[in-house]
């Protein structure tokens, strides 16, 4: 019969060594090294999470280790608590755009590490690779700035809304069936926020929210009506568009082009 690590925690508590290990971190002890096998890795850092009750990085070294370690920490940990960062598909240097995919899994653990001042949110333990963490990303501050509620009852102009979305990464397309889409029909708004599992259907009554609804990317079906989402960024990098637009002017407006015909 397996044992799940609450009732294997008790155990490795009694240990004077992982005792002593929690009270240097929580003595903020700088450069503490620990010798342990590697079968043993996940369970101790699960151990460690679990007793800190603290947001944990954990960094390997290849892109491999930091997958293997993510499906490890499963088996210990709640698979909503543990998030794996991705390494891009192509090195810092390069000017090659990277995948979606991995861009909009960045954007989801971003998300959750952003999250943190929500008491009812627990924190999380993401497992990333030295790769993963090279990639330049936004300034939190930044990224904190463009999260926004929808509320239903809320006035906002259509399509100053839309201007606001595009703003932030969001891609204009006909119907919304991936992450990171919007769409635009009369008075309808579709949005599909990469932090969300189902994309949301919003109508409007002149410019008042009158329903909001998740529905189904395949058939477009409306479903649940909510009262609120939660949007954030459908990019991972949006100091350029925030501040490009502001930065350039004072330059386009300094060049002389009164000699070009």
């Amino acid at each position: 019969m397996s044992l799940n690590l609450t009732q294997l925690l008790p155990l490795i508590e009694e240990m004077p060594a992982y005792r002593q290990l929690v009270q240097e971190l929580l003595g903020q002890i700088n450069n503490i090294k620990v010798a342990v096998l590697d079968a043993a890795k996940p369970y101790l850092i699960a151990a460690l999470y679990h007793t800190q009750q603290q947001p944990i990085l954990v960094v390997t070294a290849q892109p491999e280790n930091s997958k293997k370690l993510y499906e490890q920490l499963l088996t210990w940990c709640n698979s909503t608590q543990v998030k794996l960062l991705p390494e891009p598909d192509t090195l810092p240097y390069q000017r090659v755009a990277s995948d979606t995919s991995t861009e909009l899994e960045r954007i989801q653990v971003l998300s959750t590490l952003t999250n943190q001042n929500e008491p009812t949110v627990y924190p999380p333990l993401v497992v990333a690779s030295a790769p993963a963490l090279m990639q330049k990303t936004t300034p939190y501050s930044d990224f904190i700035s463009v999260c926004h509620t929808i509320k239903l009852g809320m006035e906002i102009e259509p399509l100053e809304l839309l201007r606001q979305w595009e703003t932030i990464g969001y891609r204009m397309e006909s119907l919304v069936e991936v992450p990171g889409t919007i769409s635009h029909r009369g008075g309808i708004i579709d949005i599909y926020p990469p932090t969300s599992n189902l994309p949301v259907r919003l109508e409007f009554l002149g410019n008042t929210i009158d329903s909001i609804r998740l529905f189904d990317p395949v058939n477009q079906r409306s479903q649940t009506q909510v009262s609120s989402i939660a949007i954030g960024p459908a990019t991972e990098f949006l100091t350029p568009l925030l501040h490009g637009q502001r930065e350039l002017e004072p330059t386009l407006n300094a060049l002389d082009l009164t000699g070009i015909n």
